[in-house]
């Protein structure tokens, strides 16, 4: 019996995404000016582009990382338990 790596390749996938989702995600919130950096700079918060990409990104990289993996995870479970269901239940050719 043949290993199948069709699911392996669809869990990488799904981690793949849910690893670059929150990466960008990082460098988009990142890019948003801070509207009090122009009057009190130092004092409200890192003020340049990669300092709020130190400062925000480990933790939108791991919480984002893990609701997007857990959700991608869900989904692909959903619909392959659909697929089964439906191969189970279809109707099979006499030969």
């Amino acid at each position: 019996m043949a290993v199948s790596f069709r699911p392996l390749r669809s869990l990488a996938i799904i981690l793949a995404v849910a690893v670059a989702l929150p990466m960008l995600a990082t460098l988009v919130f990142a890019s948003g000016r801070h509207p009090e950096c122009a009057t009190i700079p130092g004092d409200v918060g890192p003020c340049g582009y990669w300092a709020r990409v130190a400062e925000y990104g480990p933790f939108i990289m791991l919480w984002g990382t893990a609701v997007t993996a857990g959700l991608g995870a869900a989904v692909w479970l959903v619909v392959t338990a659909a697929l089964g269901l439906y191969a189970a239940l279809r109707p099979r050719r006499k030969q």
